[in-house]
């Protein structure tokens, strides 16, 4: 008797250590819901999981049922699962490619219903139940890729500038900027500061390019890429030119300066007779005169500085004196009873302020802003050489002066 209830008690003892060993799983007629904390995830990230079990009454499977957690791409940790109120967790790591996860979860006779899944910024439109979700990994998630610099420019001897490539996909719009995705970068010039950048929280990916001249570099994100160009400013230069071309003395010039196009840079002018003009900068061609006092020929330089680089250029000009007021006397000799006649014919190219006479024996005589030949007769008291003098202010202030002499016996 004794050892047949030995043997009962170790049968039973049996037994129950198999069922220990068998999982439990959903009943025939269950049904399974899976669902994911997003849709899409860098190379390398992860993404949660919950499974939902009920059974065909509609209420949660018994607690500890199994659920079994399967992955096309990456990993799902923990595998199985032990649910709890009908609920099963885990989390699903991408692989370091990309691509599109379809993960499932079975357990027994849980089934899920067929939908419809993909949708607008991935890049697949197949079928999923309700016991499946896609996840979508890395670059196949980006729907486009856009590319921009910052400056578009760069210093006419060359500079850096911040590259930013941004990638966007996934949602309903598949215009969501995306974290994690590797952009590689290219240059048809310059130096980049790295060929490839992970995209940042706001989809962006940074390098910098350094160049001296004119650089297309190009964005990569899988099949999208997108083109930026980066070209360098003008060099800083300027034209000159003056009017009139034949000025003289006391006579306004007119300086023109140009310059180049696309620049705006900072002018000195040297009028080349110990004057100097500062135009500060100059986007537009610009007109400054200056005055010549005398006669000569004079380097006008102007010195153009933008971006910490200079240019200089020059020109000449030549100042030829002015014209001046003639003076003659009829006749040359005479006695003191003599009345001489003296002509005088100013010099109206710059205009007349006055003309004045100097005889050359104490007396003068103020003729006014005469405009064309005058004449004035005078008698000297005593014998003697006399010099005598016609001097003509003209409208720019300028005094020219003519002589004629005369005898007196």
């Amino acid at each position: 008797m004794k050892l047949l209830t030995r043997s009962a008690l170790l049968l039973i003892a049996v037994l129950s250590g198999a069922c220990d060993k068998v999982p439990l799983l959903a009943p025939s007629g269950s049904s399974i819901t899976l669902s994911a904390n997003a849709t899409t995830v860098p190379s390398g990230g992860t993404v949660g999981l919950t499974a939902f079990v009920t059974e065909s009454s509609g209420t949660p499977v018994q607690n500890g049922t199994t659920v079994r957690f399967t992955s096309s791409l990456g990993t799902v940790t923990p595998s199985e699962v032990q649910t709890t109120n009908g609920l099963a967790v885990a989390t699903f790591t991408a692989s370091a490619g990309s691509g599109v996860a379809e993960v499932h979860a079975v357990s027994g006779g849980a089934t899920g219903t067929t939908t419809g899944s993909g949708g607008t910024g991935t890049t697949t439109t197949t079928t999923c139940t309700t016991s499946c979700v896609q996840i979508t990994v890395g670059a196949a998630a980006v729907s486009s890729v856009a590319v921009r610099a910052n400056p578009a420019t760069v210093p006419a001897n060359g500079g850096t500038v911040d590259i930013i490539a941004t990638a966007v996909g996934g949602g309903t719009t598949g215009n969501v900027p995306l974290a994690g995705i590797p952009v590689a970068f290219s240059t048809t010039a310059g130096t980049l500061s790295a060929t490839t950048a992970v995209t940042d929280a706001n989809g962006d990916a940074h390098v910098q390019l350094t160049t001296t001249r004119k650089a297309t570099v190009t964005a990569m994100v899988g099949a999208q890429s997108k083109t930026v160009d980066v070209t360098p400013n003008a060099a800083a230069s300027v034209t000159l030119a003056t009017t009139p071309a034949s000025p003289v003395a006391g006579q306004a010039v007119l300086l023109t300066i140009t310059p180049a196009t696309d620049t705006a840079p900072t002018v000195d002018v040297d009028w080349g007779d110990g004057n100097a003009s500062q135009l500060g900068v100059i986007r537009a061609a610009q007109v400054i005169a200056h005055t010549y006092r005398t006669a000569g020929t004079y380097a006008i330089t102007a010195v153009a500085t933008e971006d910490g680089l200079g240019f200089q250029t020059s020109t000449a000009v030549t100042v030829s004196p002015p014209p001046s007021v003639a003076i003659s006397a009829s006749p040359n000799t005479g006695t003191s009873a003599t009345n001489f006649v003296f002509t005088i014919t100013p010099a109206t190219a710059s205009g007349v302020k006055d003309v004045t006479i100097d005889f050359g024996d104490g007396a003068t005589q103020d003729l006014g802003s005469i405009t064309g030949a005058a004449t004035v007769s005078h008698r000297f008291s005593g014998a003697g050489t006399y010099t005598v003098r016609a001097t003509q202010t003209d409208g720019n202030g300028t005094s020219t002066t003519a002589i004629t002499v005369v005898t007196v016996s």
